[in-house]
C-alpha cells in the first residue's frame, strides 16, 4: 500500500529525475556561465518585487554556477529585489528561496536544482527511482539522467540507463604550463549533454552521435570549442582570460571591481612582473604604466628612480609610496618579483587621498600570492641561468696615439713646456715584464668590464580549499656585475596563508624575510668607468714587484689616475641588507554587509654598509693605513590599522564605506664609525687609530583617521569621495595635523537604454576626480634649528677653556606639509566585447598656496648665521600631461595574441620660488668643467640644463681680435671715467677681452646674449630638460599551440643628457688618456670640425656647461624577448606517469637592442649615485654603470 507520505516522495523522485529530461526545463543552462561579464542588469527598486527566474538569471552570472529548475516551480513567484552577494552562494540561495516555498540541493560545485520545500520533499526511497527507467526514453532523456546520476548518486541510487550511448569521449583539460584543470565543463554544444573534469583535469563524455563540438568551460579561463569526430582522446589547453583576472583591482585598504573604478590606476599582473630578470618590482614595472617613469641607474642591486605623473618635490626624493600585502615599506629588493600576484599603480588624489600625508609621488600598491581555493597542491619551480655584457665601449686612445695627442695638447699650452719623462722611456722595459712600454696597449675599458652571470631560482608550494590557503617560496638571484667587482646577491623566502576559522572570523598572515649583499662602486663622480678613461695605455694591469701586485701611474706619467681594476678588486664598498616584513590580520564578519577588519604590521631593517682601502704601496698610489667604515641604519615600523567596513546593495543602489583609524610608528638607529689600522690583517675597529664616530637616533609617529564612501547606482552612476587627517609628530606643534580630501565621479555610458544597440561598443566610462594629497617624507623634525654639542670651546673669565654648544641657524615653528592638488579626467572605450579597450587620461598636479613646496632659504647676514639656511614653505610646481593606453586581445583562434601599448606626454614647470632664493643650481665639479649643470628656476622645468651658446669655433686670430674690439673701448672709456687724467699711453695699454686673453684660433666663440661684449656668467641660458616629452611602452605576446612568445619594446623621446663623460673623453684638461675624438680637434690644418683645440687647463672655458656636451636622450629599447616551449601533456604523462603538471622551457633576451642618437654607453641615465650626489643632477652622465645586455635560458616545472 502507498502511503500518502510515499505519494510525496515518488513525486518528488521523479520530479527531480525529470529536470534532466524534460524539453521545458532550463537544462541549457547545464553550460556554465563563460567568463565574460554579465550585462544583465537590476531593474527593480527596494519597494518592488521581481520574478524568481530573473534573480537566479543574476545569481548564475554573478557566482558563474548553472540553476536546474522545473518551469512551473517558478512561474508567478515573486521576490523582493536581491541584496549584495555574501559571496557565498548557499547563503545567497537560502535568503532567496526562503519566503516561497522552494529550496535547492547542491548537485556539485557550480550545479544547483531548485525544488518544492517540503518536509517530505527529502529524496531516501530507492523505490521510488524505479519507474523512472522507461523503456520510452530517448537518448538524449538518458543522457540527461545519467548525467544526474553520475553526479549524485545518493539521489539517483537505482538509476539503470536504458540506452547505452553511442559514442565515449574521453581527454585532459590543462592550463597554459600543462597543469590538470579541475572542475571544467565540457558540454556538446546545442544539447544538455555534457560533464565535468576531475581533480587531474581528466574528464569522460557520452554523446549520442560520432560528430559534434564540445565546448570547455572555466571560471577565469577563455571558453573554447573543439570539433569532435569519433571516438578517442581529445585534448585541450585552456589560456588564461586576462580580461576576467583583471576585473578586480586593488585599491587602497580594499578591492573595487574595474568597472567601478573612478580614478586613476593601472594594474600590471604577475607574468609580466615576473617575464623580466631583475631583482626588484620598479624595475619591472618600467614602460609598463602610463604615467610612470622608471629609470635604473648604478650598479647590480641599485634601486632604480620612480616618478609617477613628474616630480613632486624640489628639496626631497621623488619616489612613490610602496604598501606590500598593506605595509608601507621601502625594502622593495628583498622581494622576489615572482612572488608578486599583481602590482596597481594609484596615480590620482582620488585613488590616492585614502593615504593622505604620504601620497604626493602616487602610491604603488603591491600584491604577494596565496594559495588556490581549488584543493589541489602544487609544486612551482622556475629556474633560469644566463650571462650578460657590455653591449658598448669607449674608443680610447692606444699607446702611439696617446703620445701624440699629450704632445700636442702640452705644447699648444706652452711651445717651452716639457714633455713627460715616459716619453723618452718608451723603449724602456716594464719592471716586472718582458716588454717595453711603447709596446704596451692595454685597453682599460676592455680590461674593467667582463661577461657575468646571471641566474635566479624561486621554488613556491602552495594550495588551498574554500577555508584554508597557503603559499610558501624560497628564492636565490645572483647577478654579478659587467664590471668587475661589482655584484648584487639575494636570499629571499615567504609564506603567505588565509584561515576560514568559521563563518564569523577569518584570520590571516603575510611573511618575508630577505637577505641581500651588494658590491657597488663608492667612487662618485671619479667613477671607475672615469679612471678607466683616464689611465695611460702604455702601462700595465699589474705590477709583481709591489705588495698590491697592480701597477700604478708615478711621476714620470705627469698624471694622477687610480688604476680601476685595483679599485675594483682590492677595495671593497658592500652593502648587508637585511629585511622583515609581515602582518597579521583578523577579520570579523558581523553580517554579511558589516565586517570588522584588524591588522598589525612590522617592517624591520638592518642594514649595513661597510668600505675598505686596504694598505699598499705602489709607485706614487699607497695607503699607510688599513682604513675602515663602518656605516649601520636599523630600525623597525610598527603598523596598527583598524578597519570598519560596509558593503550593501538596496536594490538599484550599492554603498562601500570604510572608517579606519591607524597607527605608524618609526624607530631607527644610525651609526656611522671610520678608523685606521697599521696593516691588513686587523680588519676590525676595535682600538683603531685616528676612529670618528656618529650616532644619531630618530623617533617618528603618524595617526590617522580616514573615510572613504563609494556609491553605484544600476551600476552605471559612480561615485566616490575620501577623506583623510594625518598627525605627524616631525611637524612643529599647531602644524602636526593636515586634512587630505579626495573625490571622483565616473559614468559608464554603455549602461544607458539608448546605448543598447550599439553591439560593438562594449564599454563607455567617463572620469573625473579633484583631491589633494600631501608629502612627508622631509627629514626628522625639519622645523627645529639642530644644536652643535661641544663643538667649540669658551673661555669664562680667566678659567680654561671648556666644552660649549651652539647654535647655527634658526626654527621655523610655522613650517607645514608639501601638499598638492590634484585633477584628472578620464575616459575608458571598450570595443568587440572588450577584446579593443582604450583609456585616456588628463591630469593637473599643482603645489596649492597654502603648503607650498620646503626649500632651504639663505638666512639674513644680519641674523649672526653665517651660510645658514632655514627650511620654509616658499616652492611652487605644476606638472600636467595625458595618458594613453591601448589594448587588444585576440584569444579565440588557435593562434593568440595579445598587444598593448600606453604612452604619455607629461610637462613639469616651477612656478614660483623665494625672493631670497630666486633659483637653484647644482653640479658644479672640477673634473667636469667646474660649473654647474642644472639651474632650477620659475618659469623653467625643474633642473633644466644651463649653460652658454656655442657660436662656433675661432678660424683665426684676427677673428678673436675682432670680438675684443668693443671690449677694449668699453675698456678705456671706463677708465678714463674713473681716471680723468690717464695718459695715451696708458689707455693704449688697456685691453679688454670679449672671453679672455688667451682665447686663440680653434676655441669655441660663445653667444653675447645680454649684448654687453663680453662673456661672462650673465650670458648663460636654459639649453634644454632631462625631462622626456614623450614616453611609451609596448608589450606583446602570442601563443599557438605550445609555443609562446612575448616582447617588450620601451623608450622615451625628448630628454636632454649632459654628457660630462665627454668632457674626459674629449675636454683635453690634463694629461689623462682620451677618446679617439681627440683626433679630429682643431688645427690649422684641420679646421672643418666641431672639437676645438686641445690645450692643456682649458684656458678658454671650452669644457664649460653648454651645448657641446648636451645630446639627444632619446631612445628605443627591446627591454625583453622570451620564446618559450611547453613539452605536450601526454608526452609528459608518458614519462613522469602523471606525477608532472607541466614543463616549459624558455629562452630570453634582455636590453638586446637600443636605438638611440646618444653617444654614451646608455642613454639610461639617472642621478649620481654615492658621495657627491646631489637631487638636482639628473641626466648627467658622469660615468655611470650602464644597463647590461643579458641572455638566459630557463627551466618552468610544475607538479
Amino acid at each position: 500500500m502507498i502511503t500518502k507520505k510515499k505519494k510525496v516522495l515518488l513525486r518528488n523522485a521523479f520530479l527531480l529525475a525529470c529536470l534532466a529530461t524534460m524539453p521545458e526545463v532550463y537544462a541549457q543552462d547545464l553550460l556554465l556561465a563563460n567568463n565574460q561579464q554579465s550585462k544583465t542588469q537590476a531593474t527593480h527598486t527596494a519597494s518592488k518585487k521581481v520574478l524568481l527566474a530573473q534573480v537566479l538569471q543574476d545569481l548564475q552570472h554573478q557566482y558563474h554556477v548553472s540553476f536546474l529548475y522545473e518551469t512551473q516551480n517558478l512561474e508567478g513567484k515573486l521576490v523582493a529585489a536581491y541584496l549584495t552577494p555574501t559571496g557565498k552562494i548557499e547563503q545567497d540561495l537560502d535568503k532567496l528561496l526562503a519566503n516561497v516555498n522552494l529550496r535547492f540541493a547542491k548537485i556539485n560545485e557550480r550545479t544547483f536544482a531548485i525544488l518544492p520545500d517540503t518536509k517530505t520533499a527529502e529524496i531516501s526511497l530507492p523505490s521510488a527511482f524505479r519507474p523512472l527507467t522507461s523503456p520510452n526514453e530517448t537518448a538524449e532523456q538518458g543522457s540527461g539522467l545519467a548525467w544526474l546520476a553520475s553526479s549524485r548518486p545518493e539521489i539517483l541510487p537505482n538509476y539503470v540507463a536504458t540506452k547505452a550511448p553511442e559514442w565515449q569521449i574521453t581527454g585532459k583539460v590543462t592550463g597554459a604550463n600543462g597543469e590538470g584543470l579541475p572542475g571544467v565543463t565540457v558540454l556538446l554544444k546545442g544539447t544538455t549533454t555534457g560533464s565535468t573534469s576531475g581533480p587531474d583535469g581528466t574528464y569522460t563524455l557520452n554523446i549520442p552521435e560520432q560528430a559534434g563540438t564540445l565546448v570547455f568551460s572555466f571560471i577565469g579561463y577563455t571558453t573554447k570549442e573543439l570539433p569532435v569526430s569519433g571516438s578517442g582522446p581529445v585534448n585541450v589547453t585552456l589560456s588564461e582570460d586576462t580580461q576576467a583576472l583583471e576585473e578586480v583591482v586593488v585599491v587602497g585598504y580594499g578591492t573595487q571591481k574595474k568597472e567601478a573604478v573612478t580614478g586613476a590606476i593601472t594594474s600590471v599582473g604577475a607574468k609580466q612582473i615576473a617575464e623580466i630578470p631583475v631583482p626588484n618590482v620598479q624595475q619591472a614595472m618600467q614602460g609598463r604604466a602610463a604615467g610612470v617613469m622608471v629609470i635604473n641607474q648604478g650598479s647590480p642591486g641599485t634601486a632604480p628612480n620612480v616618478r609617477i605623473r613628474g616630480i613632486g618635490s624640489i628639496s626631497f626624493g621623488t619616489e612613490p609610496l610602496y604598501v606590500v600585502d598593506g605595509v608601507p615599506t621601502g625594502g622593495l629588493n628583498n622581494i622576489d618579483p615572482k612572488d608578486i600576484q599583481s602590482v596597481d599603480v594609484l596615480k590620482d588624489a582620488a585613488a590616492t587621498a585614502v593615504y593622505g600625508s604620504r601620497a604626493a609621488n602616487g602610491v604603488v600598491i603591491i600584491t604577494t600570492k596565496n594559495g588556490g581555493r581549488d584543493g589541489k597542491f602544487r609544486v612551482n619551480l622556475d629556474s633560469n641561468v644566463g650571462v650578460q655584457n657590455a653591449y658598448k665601449m669607449y674608443d680610447l686612445l692606444n699607446t702611439e696615439q696617446y703620445v701624440q695627442y699629450g704632445t700636442t695638447l702640452t705644447r699648444n699650452n706652452s711651445a717651452t713646456a716639457g714633455l713627460p719623462p715616459r716619453f723618452d722611456q718608451l723603449g724602456q722595459t716594464i719592471p716586472g715584464t718582458n716588454q717595453t712600454y711603447g709596446q704596451t696597449n692595454t685597453n682599460w675599458m676592455e680590461e674593467l668590464f667582463q661577461p657575468g652571470l646571471l641566474t635566479q631560482h624561486n621554488l613556491s608550494l602552495s594550495g588551498g580549499t574554500e577555508k584554508s590557503q597557503f603559499y610558501t617560496s624560497a628564492g636565490y638571484y645572483k647577478q654579478e656585475g659587467t664590471m668587475i667587482g661589482l655584484g648584487f646577491d639575494r636570499y629571499n623566502a615567504r609564506i603567505n596563508s588565509t584561515h576560514k576559522i568559521s563563518n564569523f572570523v577569518t584570520v590571516g598572515q603575510t611573511l618575508t624575510a630577505g637577505y641581500n649583499q651588494q658590491d657597488y662602486d663608492n667612487s662618485a663622480q671619479r667613477s671607475r668607468i672615469v679612471n678607466a678613461i683616464r689611465m695611460v695605455p702604455y702601462l700595465p694591469v699589474t705590477n709583481p714587484l709591489v705588495n698590491s701586485g697592480y701597477r700604478e701611474i708615478d711621476g714620470a706619467d705627469s698624471n694622477d689616475p687610480d688604476n680601476p681594476v685595483r679599485l675594483s678588486l682590492l677595495n671593497t664598498a658592500e652593502r648587508r641588507n637585511t629585511n622583515i616584513i609581515g602582518n597579521i590580520n583578523v577579520e570579523l564578519r558581523f553580517t554579511n554587509w558589516l565586517r570588522f577588519k584588524t591588522i598589525g604590521g612590522v617592517d624591520y631593517f638592518n642594514n649595513l654598509d661597510f668600505q675598505r682601502q686596504p694598505q699598499f704601496s705602489s709607485g706614487s698610489k699607497s695607503n699607510a693605513s688599513l682604513i675602515l667604515q663602518n656605516n649601520r641604519n636599523t630600525g623597525r615600523t610598527l603598523l596598527t590599522t583598524n578597519q570598519l567596513t560596509f558593503d550593501k546593495t538596496f536594490g538599484d543602489h550599492y554603498v562601500n564605506a570604510i572608517a579606519v583609524y591607524e597607527r605608524q610608528g618609526n624607530k631607527s638607529l644610525q651609526e656611522n664609525i671610520t678608523g685606521n689600522q697599521p696593516n691588513n690583517t686587523f680588519e676590525t675597529l676595535y682600538n683603531a687609530t685616528q676612529q670618528v664616530t656618529n650616532f644619531q637616533r630618530f623617533e617618528t609617529l603618524l595617526i590617522s583617521y580616514l573615510t572613504r564612501l563609494n556609491y553605484e547606482y544600476k551600476a552605471k552612476y559612480l561615485v566616490s569621495a575620501s577623506f583623510r587627517r594625518d598627525g605627524f609628530s616631525v611637524f612643529a606643534p599647531g602644524n602636526k595635523w593636515g586634512n587630505f580630501p579626495g573625490a571622483s565621479v565616473g559614468w559608464r555610458v554603455t549602461e544607458e537604454p539608448f546605448m543598447k544597440g550599439l553591439t560593438t561598443l562594449s564599454e563607455l566610462k567617463l572620469r573625473a576626480s579633484y583631491g589633494s594629497v600631501g608629502f612627508n617624507n622631509i627629514g626628522a623634525y625639519p622645523w627645529q634649528a639642530n644644536a652643535l654639542v661641544n663643538n667649540a670651546n669658551y673661555q669664562f673669565g680667566g678659567t680654561s677653556p671648556v666644552n660649549s654648544s651652539y647654535y647655527n641657524g634658526i626654527s621655523n615653528t610655522q613650517l607645514g606639509w608639501e601638499i598638492t592638488r590634484m585633477v584628472n579626467y578620464g575616459v575608458d572605450f571598450g570595443f568587440l566585447n572588450n577584446r579593443v579597450t582604450f583609456s585616456a587620461e588628463y591630469f593637473d598636479r599643482t603645489t596649492t598656496d597654502d603648503n607650498r613646496l620646503i626649500l632651504q632659504v639663505p638666512t639674513a647676514p644680519s641674523f649672526g648665521f653665517t651660510g645658514a639656511t632655514v627650511a620654509q614653505n616658499v616652492g611652487k610646481m605644476k606638472n600636467s600631461g595625458v595618458e594613453f593606453q591601448l589594448g587588444y586581445n585576440e584569444s579565440d583562434k588557435a593562434f593568440k595574441w595579445s598587444v598593448n601599448a600606453n604612452a604619455s606626454v607629461i610637462k613639469n614647470k616651477v612656478v614660483e620660488m623665494s625672493p631670497a632664493l630666486p633659483f637653484l643650481d647644482a653640479g658644479a665639479n672640477q673634473d667636469f668643467g667646474n660649473t654647474d649643470f642644472t639651474r632650477t628656476a620659475p618659469g623653467e622645468p625643474i633642473q633644466s640644463f644651463y649653460g652658454w651658446v656655442i657660436d662656433g669655433i675661432y678660424q683665426s686670430q684676427d677673428e678673436v681680435n675682432a670680438d675684443n674690439v668693443k671690449p677694449t673701448t668699453d675698456a678705456r672709456a671706463t677708465a678714463q671715467v674713473l681716471n680723468p687724467n690717464i695718459t695715451a699711453d696708458q689707455l693704449n695699454g688697456i685691453k679688454g677681452y670679449r672671453q679672455n686673453e688667451r682665447t686663440s684660433a680653434g676655441d669655441f666663440k660663445y653667444r653675447d646674449l645680454n649684448g654687453d661684449g663680453k662673456i661672462d656668467n650673465n650670458d648663460r641660458t636654459f639649453l634644454g630638460s632631462p625631462w622626456p616629452t614623450f614616453q611609451y611602452g609596448l608589450n606583446a605576446s602570442a601563443n599557438y599551440r605550445n609555443f609562446d612568445l612575448s616582447l617588450f619594446l620601451q623608450g622615451v623621446i625628448g630628454n636632454k643628457i649632459y654628457n660630462a663623460t665627454r668632457v674626459q673623453l674629449e675636454g683635453g684638461q690634463r694629461l689623462f688618456n682620451a677618446g679617439t675624438a681627440v683626433l679630429n680637434a682643431w688645427t690649422p690644418t684641420n679646421t672643418n670640425t666641431d672639437v676645438p683645440r686641445m690645450i692643456a687647463s682649458d684656458p678658454n672655458g671650452n669644457n664649460r656647461t653648454s651645448g657641446r656636451f648636451l645630446e639627444d636622450g632619446s631612445y628605443a629599447r627591446l627591454k625583453n624577448i622570451s620564446l618559450g616551449y611547453t613539452i605536450p601533456q601526454a608526452a609528459l604523462s608518458s614519462f613522469s606517469n602523471g606525477k608532472i603538471g607541466g614543463i616549459r622551457i624558455y629562452v630570453q633576451a634582455t636590453n638586446l637592442f637600443t636605438i638611440t642618437d646618444y653617444s654614451g654607453l646608455d642613454p639610461e641615465v639617472g642621478a649620481l649615485q654615492g658621495q657627491g650626489a646631489t637631487l638636482l643632477t639628473n641626466g648627467v652622465d658622469f660615468g655611470q654603470y650602464p644597463q647590461p645586455r643579458s641572455f638566459v635560458g630557463g627551466l618552468q616545472i610544475t607538479l
